[in-house]
């Protein structure tokens, strides 16, 4: 059966289409992104479907992402051996090349070099709650629960991970995700915060139990919880938009 033309699919399903109407990139997949790095396919193989086998040549996309072009040519090559029905041809080393390289440039990248807290000390409550503020600003409608990895210096290994997301008044969170993310940085500390999108930022009493739990579970893994700040919404009434659990004092962090 013959492979569908990328210019016979709806406009949504064509990456180009879809990344205009996304200027962000986030509803398209690994597959799309790449064909449109790739711009055009081989004979009798449209862009999409290059694009899946060179992504499925490799274990993970992570792999993929890491590799010179020169690996990414072998790879390709033990690929077609065991794939012959559905082959990668029609990849040129100057293609290649171009894609390795656009990879290169984005690991070149400082994933905090943008961002003013990349130095903070973050046992500074105050500190942390700079890092966090900008969910208080953005005034979101639903509660949300973030995870922060540090090192060993107290500093940001990365952006505050959103690892749960609930109600207007509840996010529910499990220490495996919070710890989860923790371990993927190989972290030596965290903070935790979380907002309230309906008020002020006074703790509840779930909120100190949660929080006794994640010590816990940080305790048994060697991954320390510096602290756990909750975010008020703003305006909200008393006029403080954050609250440091340990620094009232109830737990023994």
């Amino acid at each position: 059966m013959a492979t569908m033309r990328q210019s016979s699919l709806p406009p949504e399903f064509r990456p180009r289409e879809k990344y205009a109407g996304d200027p962000s990139g986030k509803a398209l997949s690994p597959v799309e992104l790449l064909a449109i790095v790739l711009g055009t396919g081989s004979a009798g193989c449209p862009v999409h479907e290059l694009a899946l086998r060179m992504i499925d040549a490799f274990p993970t996309l992570g792999a993929f992402v890491k590799a010179d072009w020169l690996e990414m040519k072998a790879r390709f090559a033990e690929y077609n051996g065991r794939n012959p029905g559905r082959p990668i041809k029609g990849l040129a080393d100057a293609k290649l090349m171009k894609v390795a390289a656009a990879f290169q440039l984005v690991r070149r990248v400082d994933p905090l070099e943008d961002y003013a807290f990349r130095n903070y000390n973050l046992r500074v409550s105050s500190s942390a709650y700079e890092v966090f503020r900008r969910i208080v600003e953005s005034a979101p409608e639903k509660e949300h629960f973030f995870v922060l990895p540090m090192d060993s210096g107290f500093h940001a290994l990365c952006e505050p991970i959103d690892v749960s997301q609930g109600s207007v008044s509840r996010a529910p969170v499990h220490p495996r995700d919070v710890f989860c993310e923790a371990v993927r940085y190989r972290a030596f500390a965290i903070i935790v915060a979380h907002n309230h999108p309906s008020g002020g930022p006074e703790p509840s009493k779930e909120d100190i139990e949660a929080t006794e739990r994640l010590i816990e579970t940080g305790r048994l893994l060697g991954i320390r919880l510096v602290d756990h700040l909750v975010l008020g919404s703003p305006g909200s009434a008393g006029g403080r938009g954050f609250v440091s659990i340990r620094n009232l004092a109830v737990l023994g962090f």
